[in-house]
């Protein structure tokens, strides 16, 4: 028999993984479009637009590296190519790779499309010009490093937005244009790699101007794509992404409207059952154009901006407390919740050791931590969910107010 339980206690926040604040940048570089990536335990950030003292946008060619020992921001030698936004970038072998965007020419003193690449060297903190794309210069394309290989495509030209594809070797320095993305031309679009696979998706396209929430797989192996599972949430642009480990995260970024929405979205994707989870939202309203990077298993947002107003503050977030990678809290104590994923109700056994005590209680939580059911357990055997909403959510075993077992559970 289950019992509707007033609330006597409140689960732990560490259960959770939270976002926290850290070091901002100078407030001269508050910027949105700018390139993050870390190396080595170091985390760097170049290039972008920011606010002249006018206030109005311009590209610069700044430089700053972070320390997560010191908590602190180092200003580092310009990019030698040039003041830019909409640039992008990616990391391959201890070496970051950055090109594209809108860039100064340095003569003419006008903004032009650019499609060069360079390379930065923390060795000897040094950037190379490398071979040009053979492509139509653009701005903010899908660009992304893969087993020895960069790929570069879509993006916002001259012309306008395209959906081209192209594949540079970093060995050999050439460039090789491969099979189209088999959706209408986009900008801004967010991208990763895991495995042996590419991913692309969202962005903002021309037919209609439509923000997108599909998502495509690239096989580099015999140059094929594939739809995948579409975001089961608003359409994204202008966000940031990563992967780490067997996933792929997408994370904040402008909704279907091209506006920030008042949550700062968060979502991971699992290859291996094509299935999307929402993780805790950043603090704030989304940013449009942030930047990211990873260092110690923490992932940073850094800047751009939410309802026109840059953002300077920045956060991490640990994705080694990932409360979608949690699951026994006690190792000792047994829990089976089945079936899972569910349609209704659950059922669950425990252990004889609790299974009979009268002051076994339940609490479920969605993936933001928030409490969506409470019970007190006399009778322990099954829990009637069918009011929750298709998703995932943590089921929590308590005694005397201490927690038990931690289970992810899944509605259908």
């Amino acid at each position: 028999m289950l019992k509707t339980l007033i609330l006597f206690f409140f689960m732990p926040l560490s259960l959770f993984a939270q976002w926290t604040q850290v070091s901002s940048l100078p407030s001269t570089f508050q910027s949105d479009h700018s390139f993050g990536f870390a190396i080595n335990n170091t985390g760097y950030l170049v290039t972008g637009n920011v606010l002249d003292q006018f206030g109005l946008p311009i590209s610069v060619d700044d430089f700053y590296s972070y320390s997560p020992d010191t908590d602190t921001w180092t200003q580092l030698d310009d990019f030698p190519g040039g003041r830019r936004g909409y640039a992008i970038g990616d990391v391959w072998n201890n070496k970051a790779y950055l090109g594209f965007g809108l860039g100064v020419n340095g003569t003419t003193g006008f903004e032009e499309y650019r499609n060069d690449l360079w390379e930065f060297d923390p060795a000897t903190s040094s950037w190379t010009e490398l071979t040009s794309c053979p492509c139509l210069a653009r701005t903010h394309p899908a660009f992304l490093t893969h087993q020895g290989n960069i790929y570069v495509g879509l993006g916002g030209s001259s012309i306008g937005n395209l959906n081209d594809w192209w594949q540079y070797n970093i060995a050999t320095d050439t460039w090789t244009a491969k099979a189209d993305f088999p959706s209408h031309e986009r900008h801004h679009p967010y991208q990763f790699a895991i495995g042996d696979y590419v991913y692309v998706g969202f962005g903002h396209g021309t037919q209609g101007d439509v923000i997108y929430d599909a998502w495509y797989r690239y096989n580099p192996s015999d140059n094929t794509w594939l739809e995948v599972q579409n975001l089961p949430a608003e359409g994204r642009v202008a966000g940031t992404q990563f992967s780490h480990g067997e996933y792929g995260y997408v994370l904040s970024g402008d909704g279907d409207d091209h506006a920030s929405m008042t949550s700062g979205e968060f979502w991971k994707y699992d290859a291996v059952t094509d299935g999307w989870e929402q993780m805790p939202s950043h603090p704030g309203d989304s940013r449009w154009a942030p930047a990211s990077f990873i260092l110690d298993d923490h992932i940073y947002i850094v800047n751009g901006s939410s309802f026109g107003i840059y953002q300077s503050e920045v956060y991490k977030f640990s994705l080694s407390e990932d409360p979608l990678n949690v699951d026994e809290i006690d190792n000792a104590i047994d829990m089976t919740v089945s079936p899972n994923p569910f349609s209704n109700q659950v059922a669950i056994t425990v252990n004889s050791e609790h299974h009979n005590q009268n002051d076994l209680s339940i609490k479920v939580n969605n993936v933001l931590g928030q409490v969506v059911l409470e019970t007190l357990v006399s009778n322990l055997s099954s829990l009637s969910l069918g009011k929750l909403s298709s998703g995932t959510y943590f089921l929590q075993l308590y005694n005397n107010q201490k927690l038990l077992v931690h289970k992810k559970i899944v509605k259908e």
